[in-house]
């Protein structure tokens, strides 16, 4: 029993003396401070801008100070739109930008930004799970990017808030409207428009100085608290162009493999954090909205049938021959219309 008794205290002993060493090299650990800039998309007042700093506060908090991300408003750092470029140099430790910034080097993303008759937040939401971050992981990667998840996802975005009316097809002719993605200015402008790429922060002047006649932007609070209500008339709604959007959260590929394992946790939870509570606060900011816009005297209506069916049929031509000459899109693709199938037969809206 003596013997049993004793060899029981010497294996406390020496456990304790084990995580006592584990516990200070954690110690030491935990004084290793790490830095980083993120550049957002968003200027000052957007709505997105202050998730970004949501985030950047939960992280510190969580990792107890041991991991520091420092936020920038749009063209801080770093030329607005120009984000991606530099989370690949490094010139910025992360970016929480739009995947649809990236489609020059990787024409998937796409579908984790708005896609004409795609995924609803929700929808999109499960898929991620499903499917979508490891396909989109396993593509940025090879970039030199790392996909955290999207920082700040939203209900269906504006079809278009316009200094003219939308009354059909020909209205479109001509018609220069300021898109956010390389996609959505080519599926425009095979419908007749003349689409522009523009950042955010600009969309204002250049529509008050006529360059643009009308722009896509994201959902009424946020485009409220842009004051859009101040230079255009006219607001479409409709859910075709885009039944969600969303700026993600990206992290140059060095950085994040030199996170240790809890602080890409703290990481990527904080993102997801953030993310499901913005969604569902800008939704009720949303409504919100609405009625200011009602009441300062926008004229809001819904995108004319013959122009919805056109967006349609020009965007599913356009991602069908995308899929025919690029596999990585056609995988990412097949796999959205698979849990579309599955979310209709769920009713999962």
């Amino acid at each position: 029993m003596k013997s049993r008794i004793g060899l029981f205290f010497l294996i406390t002993l020496v456990s304790a003396a084990l995580m006592t060493g584990t516990n200070e090299g954690r110690a030491a650990d935990n004084k290793k401070v790490i830095k980083w800039k993120l550049q957002s998309w968003a200027p000052a007042g957007d709505a997105t801008y202050e998730a970004a700093l949501k985030f950047a506060k939960l992280v510190k908090e969580a990792s107890d100070g041991r991991l520091i991300v420092t936020p920038y408003n749009a063209g801080a750092i770093i030329p607005a739109g120009k984000e991606f470029d530099s989370v690949l140099s490094g010139s910025v430790e992360a970016i929480h930008g739009a995947p649809g910034w990236s489609l020059g080097y990787f024409p998937g993303a796409i579908f984790y930004n708005n896609t004409v008759g795609g995924l609803t937040a929700n929808q999109q939401r499960m898929w991620l799970e499903y499917q979508g971050l490891e396909l989109a992981r396993k593509n940025y990667t090879k970039l030199g990017a790392y996909y955290v998840g999207p920082l700040t996802p939203h209900n269906a975005e504006v079809f278009a808030h316009s200094t003219k009316p939308l009354n059909s097809v020909e209205d479109l002719k001509g018609f220069k409207v300021r898109m956010g993605s390389a996609a959505l200015n080519e599926i425009f402008a095979r419908m007749g428009a003349a689409p522009v790429f523009m950042p955010g922060g600009e969309v204002y002047e250049a529509v008050q100085r006529g360059v643009i006649d009308g722009f896509e932007y994201v959902t009424p609070s946020v485009n409220w608290g842009m004051g859009f209500q101040e230079v255009t008339p006219y607001m479409y709604l409709s859910t075709s162009r885009a039944p969600t959007d969303a700026q993600a959260l990206f992290v140059n590929q060095k950085a994040w493999d030199k996170l240790p394992v809890d602080l890409q946790a703290i990481v990527t939870t904080a993102c997801f954090m953030v993310a499901d509570q913005y969604y569902v606060e800008e939704i009720v900011r949303d409504a919100e909205a609405l009625k200011k816009f009602e009441e300062y005297g926008t004229k809001i209506l819904p995108v004319p049938d013959d122009i919805v069916a056109l967006l349609y049929k020009t965007a599913e031509t356009y991602y069908d021959e995308q899929a025919a000459s690029d596999p990585a899109f056609k995988e990412i693709y097949d796999s959205v219309k698979k849990w579309q199938i599955i979310s209709k037969q769920f009713n999962i809206q």
